[in-house]
């Protein structure tokens, strides 16, 4: 595999991801395509439910994160290249790309919020739930909560603008926490596991950690699980296998019976094996890399961001509109969803052009413009502890 921060196929895995969430928020607001409770059953408890599973695309974008940023540090085998990295480069960057979309959707949001909570909320045929009526309807913001809402690093407990932006949260944390996770891995897989243990368990660092971990590990024996698993296909299927019933575990085992926190591992464990087949796999990256599923994958964050404003103002009108053909609730529902995407990855291609490429360009601006005072910066963090003997 090419040792270089963007690779095609891993774009498509991260836009596959976020559509299953998007499609998980649109049947929680409409429900499933279902006339039975027989075909509600096979999709809500079986591994058919990975196209709207957004818990486990959840877990899937924690561990890709982590073997996406670690990537480029591990270019000739398990040792980082601690050299490479440039914190202020890095940080700043981060921040950028994640928290000025986010600023910038969330204003966006507020300003639709505000005309749209005191107006009666649509009817359709296709009832909408419970949870997407009250979304912008049960709970007021003031100025102070929206700016509260503002702060990604720390979210308040009741989310009201962009309710899935509690993955960001830890997203831009995790993320800032590479440097010390490339150190502690150039000392040895033990002072990385030690490091998580301690950081989940008493520290109180998001349980997403360990997935984050786990995608830069994968990142670390990227070359040896290549190594390992090219021209063994029946190891890779097995492995897909297993990888697949993992990252589906949540809809065969209820957090009652085994623990939210067991699910949450066991999906981004299926996560990470789906990851390392298709990284040691030349034709599922060549699928993975048609055009029209990079352009997917490269719009995911905007899609991610937006999703939630199109559903709750603007699928409502996309269904009406279908209801002037019919009322078979089979036909709105597919044309509700679809309509939906199609919306979302419009909208997002919009914004990827508008907020992220400027976001990104403005962090690499911000970092150029810090190089003549590097004297004021930290000293490069292979300074900060000694290599492994």
């Amino acid at each position: 595999m090419a040792t270089t921060t963007h690779i095609s196929y891993l774009d498509t895995i991260r836009g596959l991801a976020a559509l299953a969430v998007i499609s998980e928020h649109f049947v929680i607001a409409y429900g499933l395509p279902c006339q039975s409770a027989l075909c509600e059953r096979i999709l809500d408890f079986s591994p058919a439910h990975i196209w709207w599973d957004g818990t486990a695309a959840v877990s899937m974008f924690f561990v890709l994160s982590g073997f996406v940023l670690s990537l480029k540090y591990f270019p000739a085998g398990q040792s980082p290249d601690i050299g490479r990295f440039e914190l202020d480069r890095f940080l700043i960057g981060r921040v950028c790309r994640i928290w000025l979309p986010y600023l910038l959707v969330l204003a966006i949001s507020a300003g639709l919020f505000a005309l749209h909570f005191d107006r009666p909320s649509l009817s359709t045929h296709l009832a909408p739930s419970a949870w997407i009526v009250d979304m912008w309807h049960r709970y007021p913001l003031d100025f102070p909560a929206m700016l509260r809402e503002a702060f990604l690093p720390k979210l308040p407990e009741l989310i009201v603008l962009l309710p899935q932006a509690w993955t960001l949260s830890i997203e831009l944390v995790l993320s800032l926490l590479l440097p010390l996770g490339l150190l502690l891995s150039q000392r040895g897989t033990a002072w990385l596991l030690f490091f998580s243990t301690l950081a989940t368990g008493l520290l109180g660092v998001s349980l997403f950690l360990w997935h984050f971990v786990l995608g830069l590990t994968l990142a670390r024996y990227h070359q040896a699980l290549e190594t390992r698993l090219r021209g063994r296909r029946p190891l890779r299927y097995l492995l897909l296998l297993c990888g697949l019933l993992l990252y589906t575990s949540d809809t065969l085992f209820s957090a009652k019976s085994v623990g939210e926190n067991t699910l949450w591992l066991g999906t981004g464990l299926g996560a990470g094996l789906i990851l390392a087949v298709f990284a040691a796999s030349p034709r599922w990256q060549n699928l993975l890399s048609v055009a029209a599923l990079r352009q997917i994958g490269r719009v995911s964050y905007s899609a991610y961001l937006t999703h939630m404003a199109v559903l709750i103002n603007l699928t409502p009108y996309l269904l009406i509109a279908l209801e002037h053909v019919s009322h078979n609730r089979l036909l709105l529902w597919f044309g509700g969803w679809l309509g939906t995407i199609i919306t979302v990855q419009g909208l997002s291609l919009v914004f990827y052009h508008v907020l992220e490429i400027p976001s990104m360009v403005l962090g690499r601006r911000l970092a150029e413009a810090l190089r003549p005072h590097r004297s004021l910066t930290p000293p490069p963090i292979s300074s900060v502890l000694p290599p492994n003997s």
